[in-house]
C-alpha cells in the first residue's frame, strides 16, 4: 500500500490515536497492553464459557477455575510475573472446554474471531482491555470511536485513489482545451474535482488557478494559486505558487503585492540557478522571473528599472538560444525579450531581430501554429 496514502488518510481523519481512554491518549494505553493476555481474559470471562462450565459441573474444571482466580489476584495486585502463567491457564480451560463440548466449541470460535481483530491494532486490543476490565459500555464507544475513523481513513484512502486516476484524465482534458477539443468550464470541473478528492497536490492547484484565470474567475484562481503555495513540495514549487499569486494580483490590478509576490518568486529562482548554472530550465525560469518584474515596473512608469530586468532577461535568453539553436522555445523568448526591450526604449531594431528570428523559425517550420500570429504581428509593429 502506497504509505503517502496511509500517513494522509491517518491524518485527514485524526484517526484514533486522538481517542481518549480514562484521560489518557488511547495510544498511550495501548502501548501497556498484551493482547494475547486480553484475548485469553476475554474467551475465559465470556458468557458462553460461563454457560459451557456450568454445564460441565465438573470439579476438576472448578478447582482449575480457583487457579486462575488466585493468579488473576496476584497480577491485580502488581504481580506481573504472573500474567503470562494466568494467561496460558485461562487458554487451556478454554481449550478443554471446547474439547468437552462441541456447541461451546463452535460458539467460541465465533467469539475467539471477533476478539482477535479487535485485539489485532494496539488502539483495539486497549479497548478490549477496558471491556476485560468491566467498563464495557466505555470499550463499546471507543470501538465505535475506531470504526468510524477506520471509515474514514478508509475513504480518505480511497478518494486518493481516485484522485489518481481523475488527475490522468483531466491532464489529457488540459491537452484537448489547448487543442480546442474541450473547453476552460469543462476541464475546470475536472480539476475542482481532483482537488477535492486529494487537495495535497501542488500542481494540480497551479493548473486549477490557471484555468480560472483564464475564465476570468479572479478570486477562485488566487484561492487556488495561494493552496498551490500551501502545498508546494519544495523551492521550486513555491517560487511557481508566488509567480501565480503574483500573476492574479496583475490581473486585479494589485500591481504593489503583485511586486512583492513576483520578487520573492525571482529569490528562490535566482538561488535555484545559481545553485545550478548549468540547469537550462532554472535559468529559463530566471529569465521569465525578470520579465515579469520588468512588466509590473513598465506598468508602474519605472522604465529605467524596466529596462534593467528586461535586459537581464535577454542576457540569459541569448544564453540559451546559443546554447542550445535549435530549441524553438529558447528561440521563442529571445522574441519575446526584444519585443519587451522595444517596448520601453522605442527602438524597433529590437523589433527587427524579433522578426528575423520569427521569419527564421517559421521558414524552417519550427515556429509552433499557436505563435504563427508573431510574424504579422511584428510586421505591423514595424510599419510592413
Amino acid at each position: 500500500m502506497n504509505v503517502r496514502w496511509v500517513s494522509m488518510a491517518m491524518v485527514g481523519c485524526g484517526l484514533a490515536l486522538s481517542i481518549l481512554v480514562q484521560g489518557q491518549p488511547l495510544s498511550a494505553v495501548a502501548a501497556a497492553v498484551d493482547p494475547k493476555a486480553e484475548v485469553a481474559a476475554a474467551l475465559y470471562a465470556a458468557s458462553a464459557t460461563q454457560a459451557a462450565a456450568e454445564r460441565a459441573a465438573d470439579a476438576k474444571l472448578r478447582a482449575k477455575r480457583k487457579e486462575i482466580e488466585a493468579l488473576r489476584a496476584q497480577v491485580q495486585t502488581g504481580a506481573a510475573k504472573y500474567q503470562a502463567e494466568l494467561t496460558a491457564a485461562e487458554e487451556r480451560y478454554v481449550a478443554e472446554l471446547a474439547a468437552r463440548d462441541r456447541a461451546y466449541a463452535l460458539e467460541i470460535a465465533v467469539f475467539r474471531k471477533a476478539v482477535e481483530d479487535i485485539a489485532a491494532t494496539p488502539e483495539g486490543a486497549a479497548a478490549l482491555a477496558r471491556f476485560n476490565a468491566g467498563d464495557e459500555p466505555g470499550a463499546l464507544t471507543v470501538l465505535d470511536q475506531l470504526r468510524a475513523a477506520h471509515d474514514a481513513a478508509r475513504k480518505k484512502r480511497a478518494d486518493l485513489e481516485s484522485a489518481v486516476e481523475a488527475r490522468r484524465i483531466a491532464t489529457l482534458a488540459l491537452e484537448a482545451r489547448t487543442k480546442g477539443k474541450q473547453t476552460t468550464a469543462q476541464v475546470i470541473t475536472r480539476y475542482e474535482e481532483v482537488t477535492r478528492l486529494d487537495p495535497g497536490v501542488h500542481w494540480d492547484w497551479v493548473e486549477l488557478g490557471r484555468l480560472y484565470k483564464d475564465s476570468g474567475n479572479l478570486p477562485a484562481a488566487l484561492r487556488a494559486a495561494q493552496a498551490a503555495s500551501k502545498t508546494a513540495a519544495d523551492e521550486r514549487d513555491q517560487s511557481v505558487a508566488n509567480n501565480a499569486i503574483g500573476d492574479v494580483l496583475v490581473a486585479q490590478g494589485d500591481l504593489p503585492a503583485a511586486l512583492t509576490s513576483y520578487r520573492a518568486s525571482h529569490a528562490i529562482f535566482e538561488t535555484l540557478a545559481k545553485r545550478d548554472p548549468g540547469n537550462s530550465e532554472w535559468q529559463r525560469d530566471l529569465s521569465v522571473s525578470h520579465n515579469k518584474i520588468g512588466d509590473v515596473l513598465r506598468a508602474q512608469g519605472d522604465l529605467p528599472a524596466a529596462l534593467t530586468s528586461y535586459r537581464a532577461s535577454l542576457g540569459i535568453a541569448e544564453t540559451l538560444a546559443k546554447r542550445d539553436p535549435g530549441n524553438s522555445g529558447w528561440q521563442r523568448d529571445l522574441i519575446i525579450s526584444y519585443v519587451k526591450l522595444s517596448q520601453v526604449t522605442g527602438d524597433k531594431a529590437y523589433v527587427k531581430k524579433a522578426l528575423d528570428i520569427a521569419q527564421t523559425m517559421q521558414s524552417r517550420g519550427t515556429l509552433a501554429p499557436r505563435d504563427a500570429w508573431m510574424v504579422e504581428e511584428l510586421k505591423r509593429m514595424l510599419g510592413k
